[in-house]
């Protein structure tokens, strides 16, 4: 279920690629790799951990962004969600 009432403070079809799960030493994140298969590249949706220096320390890969999502949310839900287009004002953005 990616549209029920509580996907506004979980991963979804509109914020998977800048929202992400927060915990005290690690965070969970959607990101997209290509795999080469004979002459075709496929986009693979992967949630993956990364620890306080960026390092990888998880990932999985679907080939379906909707099972990368329902995955991260499973699993990683119970962590702070982060969403930075939901800081106050253009300032605290945390793009900047």
């Amino acid at each position: 279920m990616l549209t029920d009432k509580n996907s506004f403070m979980s991963l979804n079809l509109t914020n998977w690629n800048y929202s992400y799960y927060n915990s005290e030493h690690f965070k969970a994140l959607i990101s997209i790799v290509g795999a080469q298969n004979n002459d075709e590249v496929a986009l693979m949706y992967c949630p993956t951990v990364l620890d306080e220096e960026d390092t990888e320390i998880f990932q999985k890969d679907f080939l379906k962004l909707e099972d990368a999502i329902s995955f991260i949310n499973n699993k990683y839900g119970h962590w702070s969600f982060i969403d930075p287009t939901m800081k106050d004002g253009c300032s605290s953005c945390s793009a900047h």
